[in-house]
């Protein structure tokens, strides 16, 4: 990708590991709408342990790093067709620390040279609702963000007391209850014994719900980053009854609940509403401001909507900007809305 004559250069990589750690980093602790999802660590995680291909956008003045743009080809369910997407899993969007207009012209100026062959759409997936800020640029060049999704969001701040108080009625009844049985529950150090045991219940649950399972190796390699990780271990009666993978987002002072690893068979405990209720208490007392359910859909009859709605936290949107990048995505993102309309 050529350089612009402002001084500003513009190149992509194809993989995190072209860049030094240190100096990707330092620029997303610069930039206010940066998150975890955008550091090293989980970058690489995903190159090393999804296999997905890597097509990183890196802006550069008077050769200081200014600006990143992470992205990866991802393939397009029930399609032969990938998307170019920042970032999934997690979310994404371009940081950029300053010229920030011209910067960003020349990111998005750059976006089609990245797609070719199968990939025939950019996706933006963005959870800091200032990344708002960039939308009209983006829709300028041919970006639309008529795309619809949400996620629930526990004000932590509040106080353990309030956001107990304020549940649901059924789920203060099933946390009192879980209590009740002879149960431990703490957050442990994320080492690979560990993280194997959370991962057996963890594909139990996915494979249950006919859920996406990913493979052991991305969460393996997740291990560099344990200062963001919290492994919440469960036992029952003395027996392990699962648990939880959360990712700690000090950049926006939220705490992501991404990964539940509690099998069925304990659901007969409140195992799930017990662990969930740990994370609750674990980010309040460690300084968080919010609680992070995970996508929630946009569906009100869904199973876990209605789960995770009824801990008290408040429904905000997602972010999503989707740029075609080739005929074909007409006819893929039709089908997609006549699958949404129909599937239920």
């Amino acid at each position: 990708m050529a350089g612009a004559d402002s001084g500003l250069t513009v190149t992509a990589v194809d993989t995190i590991q072209a860049i030094d750690r240190t100096r990707w980093n330092e620029v997303v602790d610069r930039c206010d709408l940066a998150t975890v999802f955008h550091r090293y660590e989980w970058l690489e995680a995903i190159e090393r342990g999804l296999g997905y291909p890597a097509r990183h956008i890196l802006v550069e003045k008077d050769t200081n790093l200014i600006g990143l743009f992470p992205n990866f080809i991802v393939g397009i369910p029930k399609t032969p067709f990938d998307r170019l997407t920042s970032i999934y899993p997690g979310f994404g969007g371009p940081l950029l620390s300053t010229d920030v207009a011209e910067a960003l012209s020349h990111l998005i100026e750059g976006i089609p040279d990245l797609c070719a062959g199968r990939t025939i759409v950019h996706e933006i997936r963005a959870s800091n609702t200032n990344f708002l800020r960039y939308n009209d640029p983006l829709e300028t060049e041919g970006y639309d963000s008529s795309r619809a999704g949400g996620r629930f969001l526990l004000n932590l701040a509040r106080g353990y007391d309030v956001i107990f108080e304020e549940m649901d009625s059924s789920r203060r009844r099933a946390i009192r209850r879980g209590r009740d049985h002879d149960h431990e529950i703490d957050d442990v150090e994320p080492s690979r014994a560990n993280l194997r045991r959370f991962y057996e219940g963890y594909r139990t649950r996915m494979e249950h719900i006919d859920g996406t399972v990913y493979p052991f190796d991305f969460f393996d390699h997740l291990r560099p980053m344990a200062d963001r990780l919290v492994l919440v271990s469960l036992t029952i009666d003395g027996e392990y009854a699962g648990g939880f993978l959360a990712l700690c987002n000090d950049e926006q002072s939220t705490v992501h609940g991404f990964f539940a690893g509690v099998p069925s068979a304990y659901f007969e405990y409140h195992a799930s509403e017990l662990v969930y209720d740990y994370l609750f208490r674990w980010g309040i007392d460690n300084g968080y401001e919010r609680y992070d359910f995970g996508g929630s859909g946009a569906n009100f009859e869904d199973g876990a909507f209605r789960f995770k709605e009824k801990f008290g936290g408040r429904l905000v949107p997602n972010l999503y900007w989707e740029r075609a990048t080739s005929p074909a995505w007409r006819l893929v993102k039709t089908g997609r809305s006549l699958y949404w309309r129909y599937a239920n």
